[in-house]
């Protein structure tokens, strides 16, 4: 068995065979872990699935967010190697026995394992060979390109049975002799002899101990490197001595070809490098490649599934509170944005005081409240609540949490993570100085969405009921988990800035998840060192946002409390009302018409005022109505006589003080009241003159007025013209949504992986050519570049005006890519917006070489 690269033409009908032989179940599983070859246009054909999953954004996305340790290594060690290059010689690179006279031990099965977890993602898979032929497997172009030195090697090894064909007459005789072979006049039998040599890694080290040292450097460097470029050998005679001694024995190579004694050039297409069997053999005895088929030994205690229950209800229910509260002090007082942006630190503290809430989790409150639509920019320097703050306020606590959960869970950064960490190679110069104001302006970062889902899909390996038994280090056992379950996704551009290869800095991961544990934690994501019950519908990151909200929903409601419908009034020096646990919808709107929210976690707690309820009779309720609601809200029929007291205390004093505009005159039938109001230094500024017993009047505006009388203690109300109370009740400061991005239809259901498989996979599909749309129809007569594939994503987007991504090149350079939007078609030219001009670009359809396209890893 070999493995051949999928540079052919014939990749994608390679591809489509191995797609069939997994039947309809094996291609359901494949289309639902690779979700991003059914984004819209829906594919219609298996070759168009196969094109998509050969894509390089596809197959980065699948090696970062599916492979674990085992698969990578594997992979990297396949692009390292020959094209073709027998399944032997992967397992000696990889240090794994296949001989049949050994059982087979857990590395032979962890290698056929992780051969079979990558064909079934349609990264690496077989091909029937022709008769008299090995089989061979084929490794997606894109994945091998994901690795510019696999095994730090800046050449690609080369089977040295490739090499040995280009050993003839002379040449071939002269290396068994050198060598100590003995052999037949007969070629094939002489390549033989010499290849079983060279395979025999013992022998080759026996061989290499003898040789002489300028030898020995050469080979040192070439072992690590499998090049001699940049170094000093390159350009001395100790380098020449070392390869001759080399060449004349058969153990250096030039691309697939034997390097000849007496030749002296290191640098370009002839640059010495090793055969594979060589290199492999002078690695030895220890494995040439890493390969840990095993995951980490990390201690694990049990947990059982009521006390994950009881902290996955504190924690959600304590995230709902401070969240309640965070939002609430950002509409009693809007934060104020920075002149660059952002909400700044002196913002950030103010709300931490006033809410009581920690400074992380007043910052992951804020995004993700703005992520889900609650908060918006007025324009205006401030930040405000918006529509949808309302409609949130009104849903259940289930909803609540669901809403800002999810908004979490598919952020394109780290909310929590203020200042830039260190790398291994120092500080970043280019960061800014100081912490990152919240809601500031972020480029978004694929990659911190990959290591959130990363880190849970990590912890969800540790089983059910099982629990990391390290709370001394419990960033170092998820770091230790995930450099395991998703080694590429361990870091983004946020974290480490250059790419590196070598030891791992566990320090440095410790460092980057850091922000992700606690961001999790103070969900309720993570509890007692591993997965909550809410964190199985997160990890579902490839449904539909609806379907993920609605199953997020169902889980939280399943372990938060049930909702409080009743209050406990509590009477003293203040009446207050005291809710424990979450409140209902009901609850909660019911007192806060009646009082004054003081503390929303961990229990919430209500004053009840003269203020408050004047407020609440200033909405039309009378005094009966407002007892009425407060035996409601207590669940008793009788309430403290404190309370009773104050309620019909403060509906005596209610409109005692009447206002009528336009002239502001203020009527009384108590004259005693009105000479007081009229003698109060504390009302000088509104210039009241009596004009009889009963009346005064002030130059000021009837809102001016009232809100003195009532910061003076008073309660007057506002009478309209026919004597009728004016009502008040205003209405909240509130930034309208955005609107919704145009489309010219709903959006599509979620498809039935299962149909669709049969139906890709049925041999009428195969046969039938599909019609082109009128738009595709248009575009191909001037789009010669463009396969069908992308000529229907290119029609898609036009008739849904939505944006894509175009590979551009109007002459013989490079293509660049343009992200392009409000696309409008006019043959031979298609105008679009683009994200770097600030007006409309013209693009001729003969340039455009690919549709969608996506930047390599």
């Amino acid at each position: 068995m070999s493995i051949e690269s999928d540079s052919s033409p014939s990749a994608g009908d390679q591809l489509c065979d191995h797609l069939r032989t997994l039947g309809p179940q094996g291609l359901e599983q494949l289309l639902a872990e690779r979700r991003d070859a059914l984004t819209e246009p829906r594919p219609r054909t298996l070759s168009e699935i196969a094109e998509r999953l050969l894509r390089p954004g596809s197959v980065q996305r699948a090696a970062t967010q599916l492979l674990t340790l085992p698969c990578v290594e594997v992979a990297e060690a396949l692009a390292a190697l020959p094209t073709p290059c027998p399944l032997p010689l992967l397992a000696s690179m990889l240090g794994v026995p296949l001989e049949p006279a050994k059982p087979a031990d857990d590395s032979g099965a962890a290698l056929e394992q992780a051969l079979g977890r990558l064909s079934a993602l349609g990264l690496v898979w077989a091909r029937v060979a022709a008769p008299g032929e090995p089989d061979s497997l084929i490794m997606a172009e894109a994945l091998r390109e994901l690795w510019t030195s696999p095994l730090e090697l800046r050449h690609r090894l080369v089977g040295f049975e490739t090499v040995v064909e280009h050993l003839r007459g002379e040449d071939l005789a002269a290396a068994l002799t050198t060598l100590g072979l003995t052999a037949k006049d007969d070629e094939s039998e002489q390549r033989a002899v010499l290849l079983a040599h060279h395979r025999d890694g013992q022998r080759v080290r026996d061989l290499v101990a003898q040789a002489p040292s300028s030898a020995q450097e050469l080979l040192k460097q070439l072992r690590r490197y499998n090049s001699t470029s940049y170094s000093s050998l390159s350009l001395s005679s100790v380098g020449q001595e070392g390869q001759d001694w080399a060449a004349e024995r058969a153990l250096l190579s030039s691309k697939d070809r034997p390097v000849s004694s007496g030749t002296f050039s290191f640098y370009g297409e002839r640059d010495p490098q090793l055969p594979a069997e060589v290199l492999i053999a002078l690695r030895g005895p220890e494995p040439a490649a890493p390969f840990h088929p095993r995951p980490p030994q990390i201690p694990l205690t049990a947990v059982t599934g009521q006390q994950l229950a009881e902290a996955t209800s504190a924690a959600a229910v304590t995230f709902l509170a401070q969240a309640a509260t965070v939002l609430l002090e950002c509409v009693r007082q809007p934060p104020a944005l920075l002149k660059d942006g952002g909400i700044g630190t002196r913002e950030l503290t103010r709300i931490t005081k006033a809410s009581a809430c920690t400074p992380a989790a007043v910052r992951l409150i804020l995004e993700c409240a703005h992520a889900a639509g609650l908060l918006g920019y007025d324009g205006q320097q401030r930040i405000l609540a918006t529509t949808a703050y309302d409609a949130w306020t009104a849903r259940e606590p289930a909803g609540q949490y669901a809403q800002l959960a999810l908004a979490w869970c598919t952020m394109r950064f780290t909310p929590t993570r203020t200042t830039p960490i260190a790398t291994r190679y120092g500080a970043d110069r280019d960061a800014p100085d100081g912490p990152i104001p919240a809601l500031a302006s972020r480029v978004a970062c694929d990659g911190c969405l990959a290591t959130r889902i990363a880190l849970l899909d990590s912890a969800a390996a540790l089983g059910p009921q099982e629990a990391l038994d390290t709370t001394d280090d419990l960033l170092g056992a998820f770091a230790d988990l995930l450099a395991w379950h998703r080694p590429r996704a361990r870091f983004c551009t946020c974290t480490e800035r250059y790419s590196y290869s070598g030891e791992r800095d566990r320090d440095h991961e410790k460092a980057a998840l850091a922000p992700l544990v606690r961001e999790a934690e103070l969900l309720g994501v993570l509890v007692r060192s591993t997965l909550s019950p809410l964190a199985e519908a997160l990890r579902h990151h490839h449904a539909e946002p609806t379907l993920q909200e609605a199953e997020l929903a169902a889980c939280a409601q399943q372990v938060l409390p049930p909702l409080a419908e009743t209050a406990r009034l509590h009477t003293g020096p203040d009446v207050t009302a005291i809710v424990d646990g979450v409140s209902s919808p009901r609850l909660t709107a019911l007192l806060d018409q009646l009082a004054d929210l003081a503390v929303r976690h961990p229990a919430s707690l209500w004053h009840i005022t003269p203020a408050s309820l004047r407020r609440a009779l200033d909405t039309g309720h009378t005094v009966d109505e407002l007892l009425d609601t407060l035996r409601g809200i207590a669940g008793t029929a009788v309430l403290p006589e404190q309370l009773t007291d104050l309620v019909r205390d403060a509906a005596d004093a209610h409109g005692r003080v009447r206002l009528t505009t336009p002239a502001s005159l203020l009527h009384s039938t108590d004259t005693a009241l009105i000479a007081e109001i009229a003698a109060s230094g504390r009302l000088a500024p509104l210039s009241l003159r009596v004009l009889a017993p009963t009346v005064l009047t002030s130059p000021l505006t009837g809102d001016a007025v009232l809100t003195a009388l009532r910061d003076a203690g008073y309660a007057p109300v506002h009478e309209q013209h026919d004597g009728a109370i004016r009502l008040e009740r205003p209405a909240p400061d509130r930034h309208p949504l955005l609107p919704a991005p145009r489309t010219a239809e709903p959006a599509p259901d979620a498809p039935d992986l299962a149909h669709l498989a049969e139906v890709l996979l049925s041999p009428a599909t195969d046969q039938t050519v599909p019609r082109l749309s009128p738009t595709e129809q248009v575009l191909a007569r001037d789009a010669q570049h463009l396969d069908p594939p992308a000529l229907r994503r290119l029609a898609h987007a036009i008739d849904n005006a939505q944006e894509t991504a175009i590979a551009y090149a109007p002459g013989r350079g490079q293509p660049l890519t343009h992200t392009i939007h409000s696309l409008e078609l006019d043959p031979p030219y298609l105008y679009a917006w683009t994200d770097d001009d600030d007006e409309v670009s013209t693009f001729h359809l003969s340039h455009i070489r690919d549709v969608d396209a996506e930047a390599q890893a």
